[in-house]
């Protein structure tokens, strides 16, 4: 009898010791499956509504500020969140601070083949989060409704937009979405994201957006010049100096910019007296070997004896260009080379400056230029470039508190400031709709509204658009590349080629 037990048991049967380790055996298996299932979906969440995605295990998708997509958007992302917090909390507290949600749709996670740079992804969320700032706290354009920011991240090159765009579908009931900002890329994955969205019927505001296709599609506006107006600025600025031009071409099949650019130029430029001379030098972006290829130009570039060439590709790879002017046999000749647009370019690294050293000039059109609102003032809406330009250190909706010492001259942040700007005069001007009321179909009504009288008073000029959603007689500031500094204001041109 065992001590204490008060009764004898039995022995146990041998097969029960069977039975009990086959059962642990199981229940281990059984763990260790789960533990295979979960894993592998705690390890893919990067955090809410955040997922890894892709073979460089991208954290793609849709934050309202608690998930940072890129160390160097940590302040501005961070600015947006307790921006975001303090919209939602008045809500909860008084019925008379209603909001509704606008997203911007970029790429926040970077790698080696994006044809965009971390300072313009961290000026489009500044230009955007400095708009959130004016709409929420000053009645600069009305009061109400409030703005609350989500940012939407589709990855590199937008290659993740699906997963991000169908999140974004999902909040317009639940989360009172109204339209999407930003994009940026006039890349085949960015008219695939922004017709989703049109069949949904969510509005959608480019800011740094160019090709000319993009306007086919139904509920788009941009606030950006067109290809077209790029290319026709160019044209026209060039056209007093310069009788013949030719032409080097990016032909990557999977980017709509550069063709429309090459239209738009020879459509502008060419007539009986103006010419395009030589065979269209060309390009392919999407391959290897860009400088080999910029240099087998040269002799050809050399021989056409063109006053102009015109560069029709993205700005990354212009630098290569120009240093590869530094190798051409006609050194002895100046060459004026105009581009696209200088959004992008900064102060020139070592081998442009070789290449700018030979007598090579850079111009190109700009998104938008603080210069010009110095010269050109008629041109813009006072009370809107004040809150760029206002240095009262106690300014909390002014951009030089707000992000001090960022640079303005890119017109990055403007442009994605202006983007949402667009999104508030619509939904405060719609007529009889409470702004607790307010939705992405009434958005799209009212961006029918935004021309003439009712433009929207964007800090790049007045922004009037067409039928297609293009800015009509966009003004855009023509700019010269320097040596040691960021690109110089010439002067304020509206093509007369472009809409």
């Amino acid at each position: 009898m065992t001590a204490g037990s008060g009764r004898i048991r039995p022995p146990r049967p041998a097969w029960s010791k069977w039975l009990l380790a086959g059962g642990g055996a199981l229940l281990l298996a059984v763990a260790l499956v789960a533990v295979f299932v979960v894993v592998p979906e705690i390890e893919s969440r990067c955090g809410d509504g955040v997922r890894k995605r892709g073979e460089n295990s991208e954290c793609v998708g849709v934050t309202d500020g608690s998930y940072v997509f890129s160390p160097q958007l940590t302040g501005v992302t961070e600015a947006i969140r307790a921006e975001n917090e303090q919209v939602v909390k008045d809500a909860a507290d008084s019925d008379d601070y209603p909001y509704v949600t606008v997203a911007v749709l970029l790429p926040m996670t970077l790698t080696g083949n994006d044809i965009v740079s971390a300072e313009w992804v961290r000026h489009q969320l500044q230009g955007a989060h400095l708009a959130q700032r004016r709409a929420n706290r000053t009645a600069t354009w009305g009061s109400s409704p409030r703005i609350r920011l989500l940012l939407a991240n589709p990855g590199s090159r937008l290659n993740h937009w699906e997963p991000v765009v169908d999140d974004l579908i999902g909040r317009v009931e639940s989360e009172r979405l109204v339209a999407v900002t930003g994009i940026g890329l006039s890349l085949d994955t960015a008219r695939d994201a922004i017709e989703r969205l049109s069949q949904h019927r969510i509005p959608v505001v480019a800011s740094h957006l160019a090709a000319d296709e993009f306007s086919e599609v139904p509920g788009f506006l941009r606030v950006s010049p067109t290809s077209s107006t790029y290319g026709a600025a160019a044209a026209d600025y060039v056209r007093s100096t310069a009788h013949t031009a030719t032409i080097v071409q990016d032909a990557n099949p999977g980017d709509l910019y550069p063709q429309t650019l090459v239209t738009a130029f020879t459509d502008t430029f060419a007539d009986d007296t103006h010419r395009i001379v030589g065979r269209t030098e060309v390009y392919d972006s999407s391959l290897p070997g860009i400088e080999n290829t910029f240099l087998q130009m040269m002799p050809n570039i050399c021989g056409n004896e063109a006053e102009v060439v015109y560069f029709a590709g993205r700005e990354n790879h212009l630098p290569a260009f120009v240093a590869a002017l530094a190798q051409r046999p006609c050194l002895d000749r100046p060459v004026t080379v105009l581009t696209g647009d200088l959004a992008q370019v900064g102060p020139p690294g070592p081998e442009m400056r070789r290449g700018l050293q030979t007598d090579v000039t850079v111009l190109g059109p700009g998104l938008a230029h603080p210069d010009a609102w110095r010269n050109e003032p008629q041109a813009f809406n006072p009370a809107v470039v004040d809150g760029f330009q206002n240095p009262d250190p106690k300014c909390e909706h002014c951009f030089r508190e707000v992000f001090a010492g960022e640079r303005l001259d890119d017109g990055i942040a403007i442009l994605g400031h202006d983007a949402v700007v667009t999104v508030v005069w619509a939904i405060r001007n719609i007529p009889r709709a409470a702004p607790e009321t307010v939705t992405a179909r009434d958005v799209l009504q009212a961006r029918n509204r935004l021309h003439g009288e009712l433009a929207v008073p964007g800090a790049s000029g007045m922004i009037s658009f067409d039928e297609r959603g293009d800015p009509v007689n966009k003004a855009v500031p023509i700019l010269r590349v320097r040596l040691d500094d960021t690109p110089e204001y010439v002067q304020l041109s509206t093509p007369s080629g472009g809409s």
